[in-house]
């Protein structure tokens, strides 16, 4: 179905909503984004374990790193609503939408808007940097940490201290980041009447003359691709961790 076709049902039913659903977004999308939910809070209840979950705090940081691959390479090859040529916007246009949301006239779309775009960038952004700072973190006491720690070469490094002090400082920052991107997602759920929340669990969406496009488009393959590009990240991130020198748990 068209952008064009979607307005056409609404400007023939005048004040009606149509009935109906379309497909918002993908499955793989969708357990990319509950994985991470969940591989973050882990992070933070290993982090709280201190020695005894240490070896589980680390691999969870290498399948955050994992995800974040496949999520790169699927924005790229992924479904029309995962990929970041649709959803990722010039800054300005971001902030046009915004200036329109205040005034009332946002209009829905199908997959992120342009403000929600430039969020979930920020939060890919936030995670990666925890997530990469964590390879060269040491832990308070020398004992243990990432593969790029080198524990047996003395007093950490300068770059090692700083990447140490980000990683147990910055998760702060990154909670206040999904504070926010959670109360935006129930603003628009409840609110606004927009599912972004429900779309995400179901992969659906209610019809209406979306901006951006007007149903989901899978293309071929989904799932080949994806199971490839999950492939890809894991073997660029572990095999990037033994390339440079790096030691796995």
């Amino acid at each position: 179905m068209s952008i064009e076709a979607t307005r056409a049902r609404f400007a023939g039913k005048a004040g009606q909503r149509p009935a109906g659903h379309v497909r918002a977004w993908d499955l793989p999308t969708r357990l990319f984004k509950w994985a991470l939910v969940l591989l973050v809070l882990n992070a933070w209840l290993t982090n709280q374990q201190g020695d005894a979950g240490i070896r589980w705090h680390i691999w969870n940081g290498y399948a955050i790193l994992i995800l974040l691959v496949f999520r790169l390479l699927w924005g790229l090859v992924g479904s029309s609503t995962a990929r970041f040529a649709h959803w990722v916007t010039w800054p300005w246009t971001a902030l046009r939408y915004g200036f329109d949301l205040l005034q009332g006239r946002g209009r829905p779309y199908l997959s992120h808007n342009p403000l929600g775009g430039w969020m979930i960038i920020l939060l890919l952004a936030f995670v990666g940097s925890q997530a990469i700072a964590g390879l060269f973190t040491v832990d308070n006491n020398g004992m243990y940490g990432g593969p790029f720690a080198n524990l047996d070469f003395g007093d950490p490094t300068p770059v090692q201290r700083a990447m140490s002090r980000y990683h147990h400082l910055a998760f702060n920052l990154l909670l206040a980041l999904v504070v926010i991107h959670v109360g935006v997602n129930l603003f628009y759920q409840f609110v606004k009447k927009d599912p972004v929340i429900g779309a995400m669990i179901t992969g659906k969406k209610p019809v209406e003359p979306f901006a951006d496009q007007a149903e989901m488009r899978p293309g071929r393959a989904l799932w080949l691709r994806a199971v490839l590009c999950l492939a890809a990240a894991a073997a660029i991130v572990l095999g990037g961790v033994k390339l440079f020198g790096g030691s796995l748990p």
